[in-house]
C-alpha cells in the first residue's frame, strides 16, 4: 500500500487528538475512495448522456457498485404521474399463507 502525507490545520489536529480511538488514516482513505467513486460515476454519466459507447470495463464496474447512470437522472413526469395513480388504486391485504394457496 502506498503512503501519503496529509497536512491539517493545528485546530483540526487538536480536535482529532480528542478522538484517539478513531483511525484517522482509515477516515481519510474512505473519503478518498468516496471521491474516486464519485468521479468515476461522473465520467460514466457523461458518456451515457453524450450517448458515447460505454466500455465493458465500465459495465463491470457499474455491476460491482450496483449503480447505473440512469440512477442519477430525474424521473420523468409521466412516470411520477403513473406512480401517483397507482397509489389511488384499491389494494387488498394478504398474508404469506395466501401466497401458498
Amino acid at each position: 500500500m502506498a503512503n501519503i502525507t496529509l497536512s491539517v490545520p493545528q485546530n483540526l489536529r487538536i480536535e482529532m487528538d480528542k478522538h484517539s480511538d478513531i483511525r484517522w488514516s482509515e477516515v481519510a482513505r474512505n473519503a478518498i475512495l468516496e471521491k474516486i467513486i464519485h468521479l468515476r460515476k461522473l465520467e460514466i454519466l457523461r458518456k451515457y448522456v453524450d450517448k458515447e459507447p460505454i466500455p465493458e470495463k465500465d459495465w463491470e464496474w457499474m455491476d460491482e457498485h450496483d449503480w447505473h447512470p440512469v440512477d442519477e437522472l430525474p424521473m420523468k413526469k409521466s412516470f411520477i404521474a403513473s406512480l401517483k395513480a397507482s397509489r389511488k388504486e384499491k389494494s387488498y391485504p394478504f398474508s404469506l399463507s395466501d401466497l401458498k394457496k
